[in-house]
């Protein structure tokens, strides 16, 4: 495309001279990706690119309030989007007639009820799924094509997740063909504007990148690119507006969930990169350098002279962690030394774990996808010894040594942000934030033992996330960063440190032996099941619990 251009309008400084390229392969009318490090500029950037030109704009990102905050930078020619807020306005009109229909939500007891499950559903001769379980897999199911850049549900979007780590291939195979048929079935009736099952954000999002759509612009901002919806990184591939994807292929943290890195999936015809920090001086720079290289990047993050920065012991802002169970353990710490704590996000999902452990005690299935298919908190606990299920040993322990009601009291006490002497956060929930200080918990670069070819090469994709996890959480302090490793004294050793000891790759302790491969019954004679039941009680034990038997 050809750019009108137009006179800058001031940022509030003078481009830098990696800004001042990006500006020049953005006029030239190209296709042009920006990789952005930590704390460069992007925002500043992206109002350069805006500034620059009379064209129409289309500015696009995952969250609401960094869209709020670009409205008030961007100029008039650029409109400022959520991607769900597009998907809306295209929605046929029929779907939003009533709000419930285009936004409502129908839980898996009730969509149990509305598909008629009411008992029990015998995989196999030893295992079973109760209604909620059911509803719960038919939903994830759908949740996950609907997310997914794919015209069709299949077996692919069938999670596996909780007592399905360790089922059997048979069993996984009659689960997968149970949730398509169903979930195909429900996302049917999704579909209808008549039917009263909700599409749901994920489902209008899903229908608009369906349709097929053409953007009303001249060119189109896409924000962080690294964590793309891949159906809005379908909908994109098929503009023929000027594309600009903008982000840090080193931060993308929500592979997990099915986010596609766009900053390494598609092309462009330039490619330019932001590599000096604003939000940092040299110190953490090196740091999260460090991490970088170990990535396989050979560029370093460069950090602001005019900044002082040190990687060591500090009076935190901010403590971050890696899992939700240290999320709890500092929040605990914090209220019994009489601070006010202010946990970062709506933290559901944190209450959702607790409201499931005490469902689970009280003999009730639950939702939660770490507990799906067991029947008993027992049958967890049992669940966390193993390599499966090692990564809730954490989590198990809290709960065992706080209780729940306790840590879902200590939850409630977070205040709000304005009267929190301390933050804690997630190193998820803190992309995007920063603060003057902040101290890391002990949970990050966690490894194992890989045995087979199948799981060094699993091991090597979760390794490379543990990594930019790691960097994101490194790189939200300004000032000061404080990384401890687990059993050390004194003064907490800099990143490149506990780089050093994450590559040794020792193996991990676990308390129970390796998972056992399963035979079905039909194959063995009756003195080889009863040798079996008799032998190896805790074995079969476990198995039958895998789906409530």
């Amino acid at each position: 495309m050809v750019h009108k251009k137009a006179a800058a309008k001031p940022v509030g400084r003078k481009p830098t001279t990696e800004q001042q390229q990006a500006i020049d392969a953005f006029l030239s009318g190209g296709s042009l990706r920006i990789n952005a490090y930590a704390g460069t500029g992007k925002t500043s950037t992206l109002q350069f690119l805006a500034h620059g030109t009379r064209s129409r704009g289309q500015y696009i990102a995952f969250n609401k309030a960094i869209v709020g905050d670009a409205r008030e930078k961007f100029p008039p020619t650029v409109n400022c989007s959520t991607t769900h807020s597009l998907a809306l306005k295209s929605l046929h009109s029929d779907y939003k007639k009533t709000k419930d229909k285009f936004a409502g939500k129908v839980g898996t007891k009730q969509l149990a009820e509305i598909l008629g499950f009411k008992k029990t559903w015998r995989v196999d001769r030893d295992h079973s799924l109760q209604p909620v379980s059911q509803a719960y897999l038919i939903q994830q199911t759908v949740r996950r094509f609907a997310q997914s850049g794919d015209e069709e549900i299949s077996d692919a979007h069938v999670p596996r997740h909780g007592s399905l780590l360790t089922a059997s291939e048979d069993t996984l195979k009659a689960v997968k063909e149970f949730a398509c048929n169903n979930a195909r079935h429900v996302w049917h009736r999704m579909c209808d504007p008549k039917d009263a099952i909700p599409l749901g954000f994920d489902g209008f999002l899903k229908l608009w990148g369906l349709s097929k759509p053409q953007i009303a612009a001249d060119y189109i901002l896409l924000d962080e690119a690294q964590d793309t919806n891949p159906v809005v990184l379908e909908v994109l591939r098929r503009q023929n507006a000027q594309l600009v994807y903008v982000g840090d292929r080193y931060q993308q943290i929500y592979e997990w969930r099915g986010a596609v890195n766009a900053m390494d999936a598609i092309k462009t015809d330039a490619i330019v990169s932001l590599t000096q920090s604003f939000r940092f001086g040299p110190e953490i720079a090196g740091e999260a350098s460090r991490i970088l290289q170990r990535l396989g990047e050979s560029v370093p993050l460069t950090g602001n002279p005019a900044m002082r920065s040190r990687v060591g012991s500090c009076n935190p802002n901010a403590i971050l962690a890696r899992t939700n169970a240290n999320v709890m353990t500092a929040l605990i710490q914090c209220l019994d030394e009489g601070r006010k704590p202010h946990l970062v996000g709506d933290n559901r999902d944190l209450k959702e774990l607790l409201w499931g452990v005490r469902d689970l005690k009280e003999g009730r299935p639950t939702d939660v996808a770490d507990f799906f298919g067991f029947t008993s908190w027992e049958s967890v606990v049992d669940f966390s010894k193993t390599t499966e299920g090692e990564h809730l040993t954490m989590f198990v322990n809290l709960v065992q040594s706080k209780g729940e009601k306790r840590l879902l009291w200590a939850i409630n006490q977070s205040v709000s942000e304005e009267q929190a002497e301390i933050i804690i956060s997630t190193a998820h929930k803190a992309k995007g934030r920063e603060w003057k200080n902040v101290r890391l918990m002990d949970d990050f670069l966690k490894t194992r033992e890989a045995r087979t070819p199948a799981e060094k090469a699993k091991q090597e994709q979760e390794d490379a996330a543990e990594l930019r996890l790691f960097y994101v959480a490194v790189t939200r302090a300004k000032e000061a960063i404080e990384i401890p490793i687990m059993g050390s004294k004194g003064e907490p050793p800099p990143a490149s440190a506990l780089l050093a000891k994450y590559e040794e790759q020792a193996p991990a302790k676990t308390a129970v032996a390796p998972p056992v491969d399963w035979q079905e019954p039909v194959k063995q004679n009756r003195q080889a099941q009863a040798t079996h039941v008799t032998e190896k009680p805790a074995k079969r034990g476990f198995f039958s619990r895998l789906f409530g038997g």
